[in-house]
């Protein structure tokens, strides 16, 4: 720690002790100055802005308290660290010091040692709290950069297929996420595909950035959703840390027969919200995690058929949603999911994204979610 490089202010009444504290700190080469009572400590401080003070405790004009007091309304104990220097023993003013947010206590009694114990205790706290802060503001930043790089892996639009309505939701729990969805369009269908990766933040996207690269490395140009699947599983396997996976969900939509095929890599179900009757379909097919799947000696995905019928609502997601919880710790799957989609079931799919957010956040009672949150939601109109 380069001593040198901290500011001191000695704050005390006494002239002949202020001046003594003074010289033994220039003499360990701090750069230090002083102040006779409680007014001017606060206008040095102001003008100065000192690393550490030195306060005496019984001043006139204005005493130590009020000084602790006024300056820890500003600033904490780790960006300017206070040390009491008093006479007084009892114990019940310095502990109504200690909860002013006084950060140490040195008695007038005191030896060299003993205030150059104290004086590099404080600074090195307030050195290391810099260092951290520093640190956390690269973190942030660099964080902001990947927040707008994984946006660019995600889709800028949604497919326009004639016949069909498309919305999709993304709403990572922090700056990134570990969700992603995407759309691959063909002359005659278009793939629609949803993960949801094991673990937030930064690790997350970095999985998520290798299923984009490995849909995109995908040479056949019609290959089969579960042709999709093993390359991903391979390439989580190969490329993600050890013990990451990712659950995933594949359906290619035949637009123009109203007729969708599609396969799971353990993720949760397609949900058709079959509004012509009120009823509500699970399309699932048995299926292992991404990465894990490879390391099971790259089982077989499988994949199944459904017809359509215009009126269709088709809903691909992620559990974030259906995992949110309220006050008494019940999940929305339970308690709020089927409501809340009978409750919007004729609402136009740009308003729908929005309302969920308003019902996730009303029954949480948070601001914010405690995972990723995505969904991309079809409305079939008919041909």
């Amino acid at each position: 720690m380069d001593i040198q490089k901290f500011k001191i202010l000695v704050v005390e009444d006494n002239e002949l002790n202020r001046k003594i504290i003074v010289q033994q700190l220039a003499k360990n080469k701090f750069h230090v100055d002083e102040a006779e009572n409680g007014q001017i400590a606060l206008e040095k401080v102001a003008l100065l802005k000192p690393d550490l003070i030195l306060l005496d405790v019984m001043m006139p004009v204005l005493d130590g308290f009020a000084v602790l007091k006024k300056l820890r309304e500003t600033q904490t104990q780790v960006e300017l660290p206070i040390i009491l220097v008093t006479s007084m023993q009892d114990s019940e003013d310095i502990v109504k010091g200690f909860q002013l947010g006084a950060n140490d206590y040195l008695p007038k009694n005191f030896n060299t040692e003993e205030l150059l114990a104290r004086v590099n205790s404080g600074l090195k706290i307030r050195d290391l709290h810099n260092l951290l802060k520093d640190r956390n503001n690269t973190i942030e930043r660099e964080l902001d950069m990947a927040r707008l790089i994984q946006k660019k892996i995600l889709p800028v639009s949604t497919p326009l297929l004639p016949g069909y309505t498309i919305s999709a939701l993304y709403v990572p729990m922090d700056k990134i996420g570990g969700d992603y969805y995407d759309f691959l369009e063909n002359e005659s269908y278009c793939d629609f595909f949803m993960a949801d990766v094991s673990g937030h933040g930064v690790p997350g996207a970095l999985i998520a950035s290798i299923l984009k690269m490995s849909l995109k490395s995908i040479h056949d140009p019609n290959p089969s959703i579960t042709e999709i699947l093993s390359t991903m599983d391979q390439a989580v396997y190969e490329r993600g840390a050890i013990g990451m996976f990712a659950t995933a969900l594949i359906m290619r939509l035949y637009f123009k027969e109203g007729r969708i095929a599609y396969s799971s890599a353990g993720h949760h179900p397609l949900l058709i919200q079959r509004r012509s009757n009120d009823t509500f379909i699970n399309l699932t097919v048995p299926g292992t995690p991404l990465g894990i799947n490879y390391d099971f000696k790259k089982v077989s995905f499988n994949s199944e058929e459904f017809q359509l019928i215009p009126g269709d609502r088709i809903i691909l997601y992620t559990d974030g949603i259906l995992e949110a919880t309220n006050e008494e710790e019940a999940d929305f799957e339970s308690t709020e999911w089927y409501n809340f989609l009978n409750e919007y079931r004729d609402s136009k799919l740009t308003e729908l994204s929005s309302q969920l957010l308003k019902t996730l956040s009303k029954f949480s009672q948070r601001e914010h979610f405690e995972d990723d949150l995505t969904w991309v939601v079809i409305d079939y109109d008919g041909i």
